[in-house]
């Protein structure tokens, strides 16, 4: 794979070998995650990229593997998959075409690899990876850790400026179908009212498309 020669200050993965130590997280049964997903499409879909292949998602795996992208809280949903530009507002039309997932974890999940975290910077790891635009870099740090034996990874969301928020890709088989053969009981319906409220706080308004629009007559002669 040819690594772009932006800029950056990251730089590519160890061997997974050497990743055995890398920081993890265990997630509790029970822990809800989130997800904003196109209607009538399963909110369980592992995307993947081939290793050779430019462009794809930030964490996405090689075939035969894949990765899921959840939130881990209600309103990073919202932003990862609609707010990936420095809008304003939403239309509520376009929100219509959407189905928001909220899923308790049905098992404990351990081994998920924690990005920001201080000890993650020994690995050479630094905070370009939540940022970069370069996602050959970061998608060999996804199969490097997932090579290593992790379930997935937590990390910054890209288009959250308080750095408190988290998002969490699962790794599995590529497809769509639910992880790990857990039996899951997802919760499927519209963004919720409370949700939308809370893109307020974050400068974002959820707004109708107007469906008479004011107009002015021009004068004869100017």
């Amino acid at each position: 794979m040819t690594i772009r020669s932006d800029d950056h200050d990251l730089a590519p993965p160890p061997d997974p070998d050497q990743l055995t130590n890398f920081p993890r997280r265990t997630l509790a049964k029970g822990r809800l995650i989130y997800r904003l997903h196109h209607k009538g499409l399963s909110p369980f879909w592992f995307g993947s990229t081939p290793a050779d292949a430019g462009g794809g998602d930030r964490f996405d795996l090689a075939p035969p593997r894949g990765s899921s992208y959840w939130a881990m809280s209600p309103v990073v949903a919202v932003l990862e998959t609609l707010v990936r530009r420095p809008i304003t507002m939403i239309p509520t039309e376009q929100l219509q075409r959407y189905s928001f997932t909220s899923v308790g974890l049905p098992r404990r999940l351990s081994d998920v690899a924690n990005l920001p975290v201080k000890p993650a910077r020994r690995f050479g790891l630094t905070a370009e990876i939540h940022a970069t635009t370069d996602r050959g870099l970061t998608r060999l740090w996804a199969r490097a850790l997932d090579g290593a034996g992790c379930s997935g990874v937590i990390a910054l969301p890209r288009h959250d400026v308080t750095g408190r928020q988290r998002s969490l890709t699962l790794f599995g088989v590529a497809g769509e179908h639910e992880p790990w053969g857990w039996r899951w009981k997802p919760t499927i319906g519209p963004l919720p009212s409370a949700v939308a409220s809370e893109l307020a706080g974050w400068g974002i308004r959820v707004v109708p498309i107007p469906f008479d629009v004011e107009t002015i007559t021009p004068v004869a002669g100017k």
